[in-house]
């Protein structure tokens, strides 16, 4: 979950990779993206792919130096920014009643922009959408799909890794697995579902329930769906979490640290957890990105 001061380090691009920009449609809404390829990829040559995720308040420039390294190493790699951040495009609301239509459903309307707002949901559907576009790129082996998360993103790769079986490989850093919603907050959240539902409140809240120290707001009704360490025991593919040892914003045995010991008592594939101590959350990206990079890396070669 980067807050709104963090700047990562800059990509040095390998010469070996090209990058472009492209546009992953997911309901019906325009995300930014960008795809890392290997530039000696031969016409009929099949690789490995992976999608990549960012956190709460990141945009697809949180895993290009980790795209980069990817694609360097061999495999076509996707970052993207989830809808309604940075420059992705965004959902709208109309701001009054449905306008008079003509005989091809067209009208003019006043519509409301939702922006940076954090939506469980949609973001699941978000990242489905980037797997069924680089399920479509050239030179991709659809069996052969990766899947990379971190922070907030982290706990949406572990959920559609459980619930989409095209990705084949997991490695998450810093996940956020737990559910947010605990005690009053969650007694809160219900009341905005219910507020949403009722009209009494806008049915897309934008700048309120904000987290300290996070950018942007949380649409807490649809969290009420959201739990990723529920879907922990349906993961059968080989799985990496990296957790940061000095971690300060959720407890890393209640995150990772459980998501290992459900899957470690299951058994049904390969899973490795390590803490990386001298770092804090955000230290994954600074002090602690060879450490986890290298370790994503091998992971996707061994397995993917």
């Amino acid at each position: 979950m980067p807050s709104k001061e963090t700047k990562y380090p800059e990509l040095a691009m390998p010469h070996t990779v090209e990058r472009s920009s492209v546009r992953v449609w997911s309901n019906g809404v325009a995300l930014d993206a960008d795809i890392y390829r290997p530039k000696d990829l031969g016409e009929d040559q099949r690789a490995p792919a992976v999608v990549l995720s960012h956190g709460w308040g990141g945009s697809k420039l949180t895993g290009e130096r980790y795209a980069a390294k990817f694609a360097a190493a061999g495999m076509v790699s996707l970052c993207f920014t989830y809808s309604g951040w940075s420059s992705s495009g965004s959902s709208v609301l109309l701001a009054g009643d449905l306008p008079e239509l003509d005989e091809k459903n067209e009208g003019v309307a006043k519509v409301r922009v939702v922006r940076e707002v954090v939506d469980p949901i949609e973001w699941l559907q978000n990242y489905r959408s980037a797997v069924d576009y680089i399920e479509g790129e050239p030179n991709v082996d659809p069996n052969r799909i990766g899947a990379w998360g971190t922070s907030f993103g982290g706990g949406i790769a572990v959920h559609n890794a459980a619930n989409d079986d095209r990705i084949k490989v997991l490695a998450v850093q810093v996940a956020s697995l737990a559910p947010v919603l605990k005690g009053p907050l969650a007694v809160h959240a219900r009341q905005r579902a219910i507020d949403i539902a009722r009209g009494h409140i806008a049915p897309v809240p934008q700048g309120i329930d904000a987290f300290p120290g996070l950018a942007g707001t949380p649409n807490l009704a649809r969290f009420l769906q959201y739990n990723a360490i529920d879907e922990v025991r349906k993961l059968k593919v080989p799985t990496l979490m990296l957790d940061a040892g000095s971690e300060e914003l959720f407890e890393i045995k209640e995150n990772s640290g459980r998501a290992h010991e459900i899957l470690k008592s299951e058994g049904s594939a390969p899973v490795q957890y390590k803490v990386i101590a001298g770092i804090d959350h955000y230290g994954i990206y600074f002090d602690g990105f060879d450490v986890g990079s290298d370790a994503a890396l091998e992971w996707f070669t061994k397995y993917l």
